[in-house]
């Protein structure tokens, strides 16, 4: 029996949807997309599911691919100019229900959590001035450049919205990684580096009582589809990454242990002391995909073996029996016959 969970977060997650627009962007500048993923072991279908997390490095290294492959250096500020906040599942929330830039940025400081456990969002005033940071708990290999341009640019448009007519940009600071990615007449502010570890913004306090343009016409209604909240020990990391691979049929402990940023060593200590291993949490979440599926679609067993990564269905069939006691078809016979009985 597996031992309790620990709640101790060891591997921080994205959740993919999250780089959308990134993705939109590089389709539309004619990209293959699926070329930029395939080093991920995902494909572009892979966005359409709103439980998938990535591991907070690979993440950052993703959405710097896709970026760099539009060729525009500053697409990830003109994305996050453009964004709909009622259409992005963090903002969401905080753009239907806030009435000012203060209630906005708390109420997304809040809800960030559910679609990444990888940064806190720290929102603080001094005196007459007040900034709005995120820091990262993993900033990874690569500089998150476009992740930086990306958040500072949808914030910087909720406040811009806000000031309306008597915008002054002298009175903004942002602090970058690189600020090379933001646009050097971006809304006439000062633009300042930072290290890799985070990114933002300074304003004047009296700002967060401003209410936000976009309030007016808010939608009453969330648009974005809703997920799991984002997973907070490693084993359930651990499982929200393996699940964007889990058609491989190839989950090789040191490409796995890769893609969570941490050599195999250290993966398989920590899962240790989890009570678990690489192995039986494969198996686990194979099992849990293929009941699922055998439960609630219509789906073929060959077509469900594939999709869990069983290249032969009699191989698949007989681990699906170890598992339960049953073969797939009867599985799923068993499970219907008790619905409709």
């Amino acid at each position: 029996m597996r031992k309790t969970r620990s709640t101790y977060q060891e591997l921080p997650v994205i959740r993919l949807a999250l780089a959308q627009p990134f993705l939109d962007a590089a389709r539309r500048a004619g990209v293959d997309v699926d070329s930029v993923l395939l080093p991920f072991g995902i494909t572009s279908h892979a966005f359409n599911n709103a439980d998938m997390f990535l591991p907070a490095a690979t993440m950052y290294d993703l959405v710097e691919n896709l970026a760099d492959a539009t060729g525009n250096p500053h697409i990830g500020a003109e994305l996050g100019l453009a964004l709909n906040p009622f259409d992005w599942s963090p903002l969401s929330n905080a753009a239907r229900q806030s009435r000012s830039v203060g209630d906005f940025l708390l109420r997304f400081s809040i809800d960030a959590y559910k679609d990444a456990n990888s940064a806190i969002f720290q929102l603080e005033t001094k005196g007459t001035r007040s900034s709005f940071r995120e820091m990262r708990v993993s900033p990874g290999n690569t500089k998150p450049r476009h992740n930086d341009a990306f958040t500072i640019a949808y914030i910087l448009q909720v406040l811009r919205s806000a000031v309306g007519e008597n915008w002054d940009g002298r009175k903004v600071i942002a602090e970058v990684c690189d600020p090379g990615v933001l646009p050097p007449s971006l809304y006439n502010i000062r633009i300042a580096t930072t290290s890799s570890d985070g990114a933002g913004l300074a304003f004047p306090c009296e700002w967060l009582l401003l209410e936000p343009a976009f309030i007016e016409g808010q939608n009453p209604l969330p648009t974005h589809k809703p997920g799991t909240v984002a997973p907070a020990s490693i084993v359930d990391a651990l499982q929200a990454v393996l699940l964007s691979q889990l058609e491989s049929a190839d989950f090789d402990s040191s490409k796995i242990a890769a893609l969570c940023g941490m050599s195999r060593r250290t993966l398989s200590r920590k899962l240790a002391s989890a009570g678990t291993s690489l192995s039986e949490e494969v198996a686990s979440l194979r099992q849990q995909r293929a009941q699922t599926y055998l439960t609630e679609t219509d789906r073929t067993v060959t077509d469900i073996s594939r999709s869990i990564g069983y290249d032969d269905p009699t191989v698949f069939s007989r681990a699906f029996k170890r598992w339960t006691g049953l073969t797939p078809t009867q599985y799923r016979a068993n499970h219907t016959s008790t619905i409709n009985s």
